[in-house]
């Protein structure tokens, strides 16, 4: 729903020639530079200065959802309007500017369970414009160009049913480059429609216009930052657990980690197996120097531009829009497919079954062969593998980014993907590292091939991400054993020395006891009663938790997804351990999952968003009576961290871990 509104009061007769005009462009609604105030408010004919647009991001929304109102201003020619805050250059000292202001109508009355912050509007850049009240140029902030500006909107769990009104003021003084006019005030009414928790929401109108809204207010708001999310000064890094604050503006440190985080990547289990591929494909064109940097070239900048394609996601660039967090793309059905289809091309061109003709499209994406396009695939795959886990010092910095401008945000993802790509270059262009390394030969033939059986399970377990069942991890269970049992039968058969032989067999003999021990994991039934939610709207999620807290219940929460390979791994070793099941067990401890595997946007994801800024997953959320924000926790932890965390929830003794959020001061 969106709502217009001239602002200098004209007659109609003139909106509409100047609305025809502007259509012909012989007057236009222009960005032309313009800006201005002066000492004095100058009366002149009715005429369009200013066009005041209110929109709202859900129209439609659930008891519980969180979102935004937009305000929009439009300028005519050599027209601005002074930013909420006016900064007055010395040359003016003395000038009395109006800000612009947002508020709440003054003696209107907000329905119960609907709050609104304006005070956390966030406010784009004002521009620098060049006016001439002394006679001389002087350079000042302003508005003059299209503005949009965010206000937070709250609906609690308790908010009722029905068709509410958010009555907004607009105020501001509107300037031409010589004189300023009297201050002008619109009234907003905007209508939102509230519905039960669970109805069926239709998408959003005007999802193009929220594309640079951050919903990480809503996780300031709650931590009691009513200022937005500039105001926080620090961000926490977590590093296996050792954490350390770094200043917010503290731009080269924070890049210097996000490099590191993306040299560390490599070392996820979803990364490892391409690992030896890449080396084996270096050795193989060492003797060619020309070769091997244009290959090995090619093979970085694969991985750096899928950083900056993921980074593109995430501001919703390329997206109409929408912000994807860490992981989110693996939610598309037709991503999932087709990212299964080439890993297991690729899966089969390293065991050599290239040999059997197939279509000509197939070879490119060999990443041992000699193809510049192949190389260039491996590296994206590279970089797309990395998405289903996430490394040390990842989600602090993923949040970190998502409140900074789009270009430096993207920037500093190309910077991860660089630090991915790092030691790729290292052994591009030192390739004596790889000396030891044996070249060719039966070890590395045996090598490809149990590589090659590693990606075909990788391709089954994304594959498996289609269903939310089970049953395909024994899929990739049997191929896991069989790619270790093809190490131990291929060992004895090929290599030659006794020693070689003896360790394919015993890791091979390992590899095949872990398969069976983590399949076996991974698809029994778990030892916690979760209460599930996928794919439930956001709504109904927070009514849910603020429910059971209202009880007064710990609720602890695990955001989570079956491609997540890390969120496996931290309920295997912290949540289903002894201690924590114990933890867990408590009484008064209530543990809800939310099931991201395909959720929408906001469908779980919105909450990920507001909780931890946009760190994506794993995350783990705990609420409770005695906090005003919940405790999360976004890379590994221990058992004794999840105990803490309870016990300050609950109202006993302190917790480790990084802090999200708890209520603010809102207007009523």
């Amino acid at each position: 729903m969106r709502i217009k509104l001239f602002t200098s009061t004209p007659l109609m007769i003139a909106s509409m020639v100047a609305l025809a005009l502007s259509l012909l462009g012989g007057f236009g609604l222009t960005t032309a530079p313009a800006r201005a105030s002066t000492l004095l408010a100058t009366n002149q004919p009715d005429v369009v200065r200013v066009m005041v647009e209110g929109a709202v991001q859900r129209p439609v929304a659930a008891a519980g959802d969180q979102f935004a109102v937009a305000v929009t201003f439009e300028f005519a020619k050599k027209m601005h309007i002074w930013p909420n805050v006016p900064v007055i250059p010395d040359e003016l000292k003395g000038l009395l500017a109006i800000p612009t202001l947002i508020n709440v109508r003054e003696g209107a009355t907000l329905p119960d369970g609907v709050k609104v912050y304006p005070r956390s509007a966030q406010w784009p850049k004002p521009q620098e414009v060049e006016v001439g009240f002394t006679g001389s140029p002087v350079k000042l902030l302003s508005y003059a160009e299209p503005t949009t500006v965010y206000i937070p909107v709250v609906i609690e769990p308790s908010a009722k049913p029905g068709e509410i009104t958010i009555p907004l003021t607009v105020s501001y003084q509107a300037c031409n480059d010589a004189v300023c006019f009297q201050e002008e005030k619109v009234e907003l009414d905007l209508k939102v429609k509230i519905v039960e928790t669970g109805t069926v929401i239709p998408p959003a109108p005007d999802a193009a216009l929220f594309k640079d809204f951050d919903p990480s207010v809503f996780s300031n708001l709650l931590a009691g930052n009513v200022k937005g999310p500039e105001a926080s000064a620090t961000r926490e890094f977590d590093f296996l657990g050792y954490k350390f604050n770094v200043a917010a503006n503290a731009y080269v440190l924070i890049m210097l980690i996000a490099f590191a985080a993306g040299v560390l990547m490599n070392f996820t289990p979803c990364v490892l197996p391409v690992i030896p591929i890449k080396i084996l494909s270096i050795q193989a064109h060492a003797k060619s120097p020309g070769k091997l940097v244009w290959f090995g070239t090619v093979y970085c900048l694969g991985i750096i531009a899928m950083y900056g394609v993921l980074g593109l996601m995430a501001f919703g660039v390329i997206t109409g829009g929408q912000k994807y967090d860490w992981g989110q793309i693996f939610t598309h059905t037709w991503f999932v497919i087709a990212m299964s289809l080439i890993v297991a091309v690729m899966g089969v061109g390293m065991m050599g079954w290239f040999t059997i003709r197939l279509p000509n499209f197939v070879y490119s994406v060999n990443p041992t062969g000699e193809s510049t396009a192949g190389n260039f695939v491996g590296g994206v795959l590279t970089g797309i593998l990395a998405v289903p886990c996430t490394g040390p010092l990842l989600g602090a910095t993923l949040a970190w980014i998502l409140t900074q401008p789009p270009a430096l945000g993207i920037g500093v993802f190309l910077l991860m993907g660089l630090g991915m790509a790092s030691p790729y270059a290292l052994l591009i262009f030192f390739p004596k590292l790889l000396q030891k390394v044996p070249r060719g030969g039966p070890g590395s033939e045996l090598l490809k091939q149990v590589m090659g059986l590693f990606m075909l399970a990788v391709a089954a377990f994304l594959a498996g991400n289609l269903t939310s069942e089970r049953w395909p991890w024994y899929i990739v269970g049997v191929l896991s054993v069989f790619a270790f049992g093809w190490m131990v039968a291929g060992g004895r058969r090929t290599l030659v020395s006794a020693a070689a032989k003896n360790i394919t067999t015993v890791l091979g003999v390992l590899g095949i006891a872990g398969s069976i021990w983590v399949t076996q994991s991974l698809t029994k039934a778990p030892p916690i009663d979760w209460r599930v939610f996928a794919a439930r709207p956001d709504g109904e999620i927070r009514s849910a938790i603020a429910e059971a807290v209202k009880k007064g219940n710990v609720v602890v929460v695990d955001f989570t997804a079956k491609w997540c390979t890390n969120c496996h791994v931290i309920e295997k070793n912290v949540i289903y351990s002894e201690e924590g099941l114990k933890t867990l067990g408590a009484k008064d401890v209530v543990e809800f999952k939310v099931d991201l595997t395909k959720a929408g946007s906001e469908e779980g994801w919105g909450m990920v968003k507001e909780i931890s800024g946009g760190g994506g997953i794993p995350l783990i959320a705990i609420f409770g009576p005695a906090v005003e924000k919940p405790i999360f926790f976004q890379s590994f932890f221990k058992p004794s961290d999840l105990t803490a965390a309870v016990a300050k929830a609950r109202g006993a003794g302190a917790a480790g871990g990084a802090a999200g959020s708890g209520t603010g001061q809102p207007v009523k």
